[in-house]
């Protein structure tokens, strides 16, 4: 009898350590988050063993966290990763480490939810055998006064290996926005940074709103010449809800 208990201990502490090198490795790029998409990322449902895991690691130096209220009056917990969180998660996965922390107070508040459903689509996508997730949002502040360019919310691969863009889309934009965004993304398929583009909405009625508005754009301008869309170029483009698109029907 024991031999079980030091057994179990070292079991239990070896799913911490896995636990947390799961979450550093998340937050290693995506700062921070909230509890329900550690739970997505550490493999847990039990919200318990969740708050439980992310009170050790605090204490331990590893994340920071700070309560916030959302424009909506909502408020959440945030858990982002320390400068002590960037060293250990480096040294664990031997890569350099990454000047970069969570600082309270300097998340947007208005993009909290787009950034957590993002995070969700990249975990189940990840699930589902996609690659190379990347933001193209971080690049360099010559990079982002570029006037009026456009970036997808992230680029990465299909299993099939074909490179997508994705914008997740939670609310609906006007039809002029969303003609300046089409021939954005036209331009980036003919420079041949991405072959197709993916609009992923919380819920049929967003997703079909889009596609809608897409699909009534009969003229863009690309390259400074007025073009005619085609159904060739329409055919770069689909139009799918967050659980359609995490159950395989993208093509």
């Amino acid at each position: 009898m024991s031999n079980l208990i030091p057994h179990s201990h070292a079991a239990r502490m070896a799913r911490r350590a896995d636990k947390q090198r799961k979450i550093l490795a998340f937050l290693r790029t995506e700062i921070w988050t909230v509890p329900e998409i550690i739970g997505l990322v550490a493999g847990v449902r039990d919200p318990r063993t969740i708050e439980s895991t992310l009170k050790s690691m605090v204490r331990d130096d590893l994340l920071v966290t700070e309560e916030c209220t959302l424009q909506s009056g909502r408020r959440i917990a945030l858990f982002g990763i320390s400068m002590d969180g960037q060293a250990h998660v480096a040294h664990l996965l031997d890569k350099p480490l990454i000047d970069k922390s969570y600082e309270r107070g300097r998340a947007g508040l208005s993009l909290v939810d787009h950034r957590c459903d993002c995070q969700m689509l990249r975990i189940r996508l990840a699930l589902a055998g996609w690659t190379g997730w990347m933001y193209p949002d971080r690049v360099s502040v010559a990079q982002k006064s570029k006037a009026g360019m456009h970036r997808a919310d992230a680029i990465t691969t299909t299993p099939g290996g074909v490179v997508a863009a994705l914008e997740v889309e939670r609310s609906v934009k006007n039809g002029r926005r969303y003609r300046s965004i089409f021939a954005h993304h036209l331009s980036a398929i003919s420079r041949g940074e991405y072959a197709r583009v993916i609009y992923a909405s919380p819920s049929i009625v967003t997703s079909r709103a889009v596609n809608g508005l897409f699909t009534s754009i009969d003229q863009v301008i690309v390259g400074g010449r007025e073009t005619t869309v085609t159904a060739e170029m329409l055919s770069h483009f689909q139009f799918l809800t967050y659980a359609e698109l995490t159950e395989g029907a993208a093509k």
